[in-house]
């Protein structure tokens, strides 16, 4: 009879316990996230990066807006829990932290890998729906054309400058001035521009400059720059592609499969430089023995 009022006190205790292991993580690991101090060096990527398999990120308006989906989003629990995902992704990546880790590693969040993945190795880069600079709404997909594609991603002035400092190869420009000579080395390579406005009001003021952008960059090239609303990129995809800065700019390398088969970020050193050129002009091989096994 003793041993009964033991027990349930252990189990009230042990209830309590459990009900304040639940009730902690969320909370606890948000404000560990936030305390943490901006990134000091960068660090070295060695395995392949990106998503198990493609994804599309968004959908047709029309899917979007229906009213399951408005309903789903404002009450359900998985929109509730993406919705503290961002809270705790943004709190963590203030305008403060992002610019202080930027200055820290001098742009480079991390730094590339050795040479490229192979392609049975290599994860996906995501699918999304964008407007393009041609005016229409297009897929990552579409435009990748069994090409290779040098994909440049950022979301301010200095990751557009950072990402551009890649092209600069021999005293040529491969992104503007130079651009037919850049097809002309590497026929199986194309670029692809993904601009992410951080914000609506960043974003009006980029659609009112296209026709500047325009100006940038031959006709043909139209279709193959995006501009994406920062929010389709979703915290945990940006942080499996390792672009959860949004100061600096990223380069990733993708087969016409969409896989992810080398990236780098911020500005280019002469090491780095010389490393990405090593690896188009070896994927560039890969592709012409693809066409004569063909």
């Amino acid at each position: 009879m003793s041993s009964c009022p033991r027990l349930i006190t252990r189990q009230l205790s042990t209830s309590a316990h459990l009900l304040q292991q639940r009730s902690q993580p969320r909370f606890v690991d948000t404000i560990k996230e936030v305390s943490k101090p901006a990134q000091e060096d960068s660090y070295n990527v060695t395995r392949p990066l990106g998503l198990t398999k493609p994804v599309l990120l968004n959908h047709k308006l029309s899917d979007t807006y229906s009213f399951s989906n408005i309903v789903g989003e404002l009450f359900g629990a998985q929109a509730k829990e993406r919705r503290q995902k961002n809270l705790d992704f943004d709190l963590k990546h203030s305008p403060i932290y992002d610019m202080k880790s930027f200055q820290n590693t001098k742009g480079k969040i991390f730094k590339p890998p050795i040479s490229w993945f192979k392609q049975d190795k290599s994860l996906y880069f995501p699918d999304f729906i964008a407007k393009t600079l041609t005016g229409e709404s297009n897929s990552l997909y579409d435009v990748l054309n069994n090409k290779y594609s040098i994909v440049r991603l950022y979301s301010t002035v200095i990751g557009e400058q950072c990402s551009r400092s890649y092209f600069k190869v021999d005293n040529e420009d491969y992104y503007s001035t130079n651009y037919k000579s850049f097809v002309e080395k590497f026929p199986n390579f194309q670029i692809i521009d993904i601009n992410m406005p951080s914000s609506w009001i960043k974003g009006f003021v980029l659609n009112l400059s296209l026709s500047n952008l325009r100006k940038m960059i031959s006709p043909e090239r139209y279709q193959n720059y995006f501009i994406l609303p920062l929010h389709i990129l979703a915290p945990e995809i940006r942080e499996q592609l390792h672009c959860d800065n949004q100061c600096t700019g990223y380069i990733y390398i993708i087969d016409s499969f969409g896989k992810i088969r080398w990236a780098t970020s911020g500005y280019s050193t002469p090491e780095d430089l010389q490393l990405m050129w090593k690896v188009v002009k070896g994927l560039e091989k890969e592709a012409t023995q693809k066409v004569k096994r063909v």
